[in-house]
């Protein structure tokens, strides 16, 4: 997947129709005078579309309707870099300044209001590409993250060297460098976390999570094996993720598709078949791969394979 950035002033009329496209109908409402107004630049870094938008003060919307009639299920973290903003959904304000970060949801109404002539990165994926517990994310959600140090230092300088920058990025770069984003979001959210006993199940499904993603390529990485490896029977295994927008059997695929989307992208791995690559990532055949990667996708993978390239 190649990755390209445009950026140019937009008139009110041109900037409203930029956002709304961009953020599934955003609708911008100017604060006093002009008209509101902004600047986008837009890259695709494998599951994550990075953009640095900046303008004037305003109040960006997605209304009940909007979600509605463009229903889109993605989280989005807006990294804030001058001027300030408020994010508010639910019944929740969560003011960000500049050296912050919030994540929300856009399968819910919400709207920003932007200060002063502000700026900010902000990064769209989906819900489970996170690979966080639900509520985990759901009390990420209720305040600011500070990105001064820990985590939140390194995510601030992603976001300055791979999210902010000009000069296209390499098909392959960019699908690994969007994968060290999340896991540089999902670090930096992780101490969001409730404790108590709720805590504790959110921790064990963490742990969870990373044995997944470190055995993925394992034919026999089951619900069987993951439950014993934790000391708990499949059936309470099943029980820690019933609450979850996933059950473990369909992260596992999700991720291998993934990664074997990853892999077809790869021109270091333009020699290996399709089939080759359905194998090493446990599927039991091409065919039954190309399905579950077109329904994934909307493709099949020779598509975006020649896409890639």
């Amino acid at each position: 997947m190649s990755t390209s950035w445009t950026q140019q002033s937009s008139p009110a009329e041109v900037w409203r129709e930029e956002l709304g496209s961009a953020f599934g109908r955003l609708a911008p409402e100017a604060v006093g005078e002009p008209p509101a107004h902004g600047q986008m630049a837009v890259s695709q870094l494998g599951a994550i579309a990075a953009y640095r938008v900046s303008g004037t003060p305003q109040v960006v919307r997605r209304t009940p309707r909007a979600v509605r009639q463009t229903p889109i299920d993605l989280l989005k973290v807006c990294v804030q870099l001058s001027g300030h903003a408020t994010v508010c959904q639910d019944d929740r304000e969560i003011p960000i300044a500049p050296g912050q970060m919030a994540i929300y949801d856009t399968a819910r109404p919400y709207h920003l209001c932007l200060e002063q002539q502000w700026s900010c990165a902000v990064m769209a994926f989906p819900r489970n590409a996170l690979s966080l517990p639900e509520r985990m994310v759901v009390a990420s959600m209720n305040r600011a993250h500070p990105l001064a140090d820990g985590p939140g230092a390194v995510l601030a300088g992603f976001v300055s060297s791979a999210v902010l920058r000009r000069e296209p990025i390499s098909g392959t770069s960019a699908n690994r460098l969007g994968e060290a984003g999340l896991h540089l979001v999902a670090a930096a959210l992780s101490d969001a976390a409730p404790s108590g006993s709720d805590g504790a199940a959110d921790a064990l499904r963490l742990r969870i999570l990373h044995y997944i993603r470190a055995h993925l390529a394992e034919p026999d990485l089951t619900q069987g094996r993951i439950a014993a490896v934790h000391h708990m029977s499949p059936r309470t295994l099943h029980r820690l993720f019933e609450r979850e927008s996933c059950t473990v059997t369909d992260y596992i695929r999700s991720r291998r598709l993934e990664a074997a989307m990853r892999d077809l992208a790869d021109p270091l791995l333009a020699d290996r078949s399709i089939a080759a690559i359905a194998a090493h990532w446990c599927f039991a055949s091409q065919a039954h791969f190309t399905r579950a990667f077109r329904a994934k996708y909307g493709v099949n993978p020779s598509a975006a394979r020649r896409t890639a390239v």
